[in-house]
């Protein structure tokens, strides 16, 4: 067991990153505390000890990394975290980790299972990003792992996953914005589109948004929810997309012209209409599935004879022309509902010099 203290216990020491750790023999196992600090290392060498009195403490030498990871995403993260989250975790397990080395003991996974994995899956043409996610999530899982001390360190702090790639961003210009609004008049998906232009809005968050959410005097929009893929709505990702936002007057028209096309359509499909006050539904007022609209979206774009531009690039093209027109980035930050001005900075960083330049011209105005 190593160096004891004077009270025979395992020495606490400080490994590397300035956390501490010990070991403690628990029911003939041998398991490893680690903390923040040496009180934080005692309280849980104390809980251990009394859990193992108790006859609690698993024999991590049982678990497959399978049996593991089925557990962690049932138990820990299917009650804890949002169906969307759930969803992501349980792909990548299933897709990745589990073919990779499911087979192996917990206990024996190693860096190098990982680093192949990644190799795999770069090789596989997969993206740095869905290669980051699947690092992340198994990050995430081994470190559940490690506070349950069913494993003695987390293997995947030992490797580095890809860096990041910055994605191109595709937007719409002014002029081939205006083309689009003008090949959407009149059609269903009026509203819908022309709020993405003019907000930024995400595509879960259009979908899940409902009539109450909408002040039509104050000209404002509040975002709270957003219609995950499996059609169920749910709470926005962090605390900064919970936001309210004014809409341009051109857009409070196509919501309320859309408004009274809804109301039409639930007089003809009275009693089937399902109502869940959604703003954009079905034609019996079902929850709009994503892909449905990227498909009806994509058509949209051909006849009008614009380049394709994802459904996600109206969030872009709508920040890019708030910046263009010299809207203070922590402005544009609010509206998109980014955590951090930073992120705002980073994506639109193919416009944000421009800004410096116009900010220089506008001072030699005031002052040269």
């Amino acid at each position: 067991m190593g160096a004891r203290n004077s009270n025979g216990e395992a020495r606490i020491t400080q490994l590397p990153s300035g956390n501490y750790n010990t070991r403690v023999e628990v029911n003939g196992r041998r398991c490893s505390v680690t903390g923040r600090t040496k009180e934080e290392v005692r309280q849980k060498r104390r809980e251990l000890l009394g859990r193992g009195d108790k006859g609690t403490v698993p024999r991590s030498e049982k678990w497959t990394v399978a049996q593991y990871l089925e557990h962690w995403l049932e138990n820990v993260i299917k009650p804890n975290r949002r169906s969307a989250t759930y969803r992501d975790y349980w792909t990548i397990v299933h897709r990745h980790a589990i073919p990779a080395f499911g087979g192996v003991k917990l206990g024996k996974l190693q860096p190098a299972h990982l680093e192949t994995l990644y190799s795999t899956m770069r090789g596989k043409g997969l993206a740095a990003k869905t290669v980051r996610n699947a690092h992340g999530t198994i990050h995430a899982a081994l470190g559940h792992a490690l506070r349950q001390d069913l494993i003695e360190r987390n293997v995947a702090e030992a490797v580095d996953p890809p860096k990041a790639q910055r994605p191109e961003i595709h937007v719409f210009t002014r002029d081939q914005a205006k083309t689009l609004r003008d090949a959407i008049a009149g059609t269903r998906w009026e509203a819908m589109i022309t709020l993405a232009i003019a907000t930024g809005m995400r595509q879960g968050e259009l979908l899940g948004l409902q009539w109450r959410d909408i002040d039509a005097e104050r000209g404002r929009v509040q975002v709270s929810r957003q219609l995950d893929r499996d059609k169920t709505l749910s709470d926005t990702k962090t605390a900064k997309g919970r936001r309210v936002i004014d809409v341009p007057a051109f857009a409070l028209d196509a919501l309320k012209t859309h408004r009274a096309r809804q109301l039409e359509h639930r007089l003809v499909a009275d009693p089937d209409w399902e109502d869940n006050d959604l703003v954009f539904t079905t034609y019996r007022g079902r929850p709009l599935g994503h892909r449905n609209v990227i498909r009806e979206y994509a058509k949209l774009l051909k006849r009008a004879g614009l380049p394709h531009v994802e459904f996600h690039g109206l969030r872009h093209t709508a920040a890019t022309l708030m910046l263009v027109q010299g809207v203070p980035a922590k402005v544009v930050q609010e509206i998109l509902g980014h955590s951090q001005i930073s992120v705002t900075m980073d994506v639109y960083s193919h416009v944000t010099p421009g800004m410096g330049k116009d900010a220089a011209d506008k001072l030699h105005e005031l002052l040269g």
